[in-house]
């Protein structure tokens, strides 16, 4: 990516992201092995959305945001899972976690769930969500937009040495 778009994407540090250690609980609270999910997921969601909220201003987090709602949305509406679709799942050869639900039918329900299929070239194989495409593209433009920034010093110091 740095290569083709001609950009160092490892900046990272120079980005204030507030409340940036706060990131990994949302994502931790995801994973937990429990089976009625719709509580830990709306905690879970809440917190991103505070993180997301709060953020605002960086490139790519609105897209982020966008994203977030419609996972959130179709989660809460499916008792804390995502709806993946079924037929999709068993020709990629996918099998259900805890955090998913089959549906076999394509219908409204389904339409923000994991129906997209995705192949990478060295074989992985997942379903992704519309808002995972948001969420992807959010990221894809924050890291895009981090540049390096140079002090007042330096740069008046490269004017006068010309």
């Amino acid at each position: 990516m740095s290569i083709i778009f001609k950009r160092r994407i490892y900046h990272l540090d120079k980005v204030h992201i507030k409340m940036v250690y706060l990131f990994v609980v949302p994502f931790i609270i995801q994973m937990l092995p429990f089976n009625h999910r719709g509580f830990l997921m709306s905690i879970s969601y809440g917190l991103l959305f505070l993180i997301l909220f709060f953020n605002r201003d960086l490139m790519g987090f609105k897209l982020m945001a966008i994203g977030s709602v419609m996972n959130a949305l179709v989660i809460l509406l499916n008792n804390g899972k995502m709806p993946a679709y079924e037929p999709f799942a068993k020709i990629l050869n996918l099998n259900l976690t805890i955090k998913h639900v089959f549906v076999q039918v394509f219908n409204m329900k389904l339409l923000l769930g994991d129906w997209i299929p995705i192949i990478l070239p060295w074989g992985r194989k997942f379903l992704i969500s519309p808002g995972d495409i948001f969420i992807y593209i959010g990221v894809f433009v924050f890291f895009l937009t981090i540049t390096e920034k140079r002090s007042p010093t330096v740069k008046l110091s490269r004017i006068t040495d010309q």
